[in-house]
């Protein structure tokens, strides 16, 4: 059986329940009518803080696959981001998703970004964890004593001598990265055939 499988249903999951959500998320954004209307000056701000998002967003996530390497599911990683946080990859996807809502411009948007997340991310973190205190016992169960779920602990930070690079995971990761990336330029279109309607 496969770790997917082993971590529940939403895990085994997620890609297609996650494209569900963005269906969702795009048809309420392209087809629903705002709930109201953010001045402008309001509007730059929303595109820059979501601009700054997704860019935090990819390069945590290609840092934290490079922290992780090809140990996935095979040892518990302390180092580095997985020092101060148990799921780092969920967390910098959370500052995409938010980066997508707020580049939106719409704040009823950006919530609903959020719930998306969190209803899909949170289930899966647990079932994650519950797998991995399975696999490795006392070691996982100290670890989540000491390593906070989602909410980073700087003052926890370690650094490796080494890190072991998967390629195939990194590459995957920056591909993820450059099409959320792409969300920048694609809304930006959106938004400018919306005001010639």
């Amino acid at each position: 059986m496969s770790a997917k499988k082993e971590q529940g249903f939403i895990n085994q999951y997620r890609k297609p329940f996650l494209l569900i959500n963005i269906l969702v998320f795009v048809g309420i954004w392209f087809f629903v009518s705002p709930l109201f209307q953010i001045p402008w000056g309001v509007k730059d701000i929303f595109v820059g803080i979501g601009s700054i998002f997704l860019f935090i967003g990819v390069v945590g996530r290609v840092f934290s696959s490079l922290t992780i390497a090809s140990h996935k599911n095979e040892t518990v990683i302390q180092t580095e981001m997985y020092s101060i946080v148990r799921h780092p990859l969920y967390f910098f996807s959370s500052f995409i998703a938010s980066g997508l809502g707020f580049l939106t411009e719409r704040p009823e948007l950006l919530l609903l970004s959020l719930f998306i997340f969190f209803s899909c991310f949170y289930p899966m973190m647990i079932n994650e964890e519950s797998y991995l205190t399975n696999k490795f016992g006392k070691s996982y169960l100290d670890y989540m004593k000491n390593v906070p779920r989602f909410i980073p602990r700087l003052s926890n930070w370690k650094t490796a001598r080494y890190i072991q690079i998967d390629l195939k995971l990194v590459i995957k990761t920056l591909l993820d990265g450059f099409i959320a990336l792409l969300i920048i330029p694609l809304i930006t279109i959106v938004h400018y055939l919306a005001s010639l309607i």
